[in-house]
């Protein structure tokens, strides 16, 4: 089946894939070629994502809304970052700088974005522990 996931400021990832975990709002769901239609809201969490000859990736996910047809799965990610490339230590320091942002922050606005920053970094956290 075809996997796209998108945010707002890219395509993140559109590749043939053999198998994918979503963390929904009401759970995890997996996903394979041939599954029913449906729509569900996404939590924060990792996506997994099982590719056609290229093995397993991850993706840490703030929250979005995935459509699932038979042929295909598409991901509108709120944010969404792939963690291939970074180990579990990096991901922890930058957990704790977003978490500093967050305390230091002086307005609503800052709050805001400091909260959706934190919100990645520990589903980054996550994804790179596994």
């Amino acid at each position: 089946m075809h996997l796209d996931i998108i945010t707002p400021e890219k395509i993140l990832f559109s590749a043939e894939a053999e198998m994918v975990v979503v963390p929904g709002t009401e759970g995890d769901f997996g996903v394979l070629p041939g599954h029913a239609s449906f729509i569900s809201t996404i939590r924060p969490g990792v996506i997994t994502i099982d590719t056609v000859g290229s093995g397993q990736r991850k993706v840490a996910i703030v929250g979005g809304i995935a459509e699932v047809v038979p042929e295909r799965c598409t991901i509108l990610a709120e944010t969404a970052e792939e963690c291939t490339s970074l180990s579990n230590v990096d991901a922890v320091i930058r957990r704790d700088a977003a978490k500093t942002t967050l305390d230091n922050a002086t307005n609503d606005d800052a709050r805001r974005d400091a909260e959706k920053k934190l919100a990645l970094a520990e589903a980054v956290v996550l994804a790179t522990a596994a």
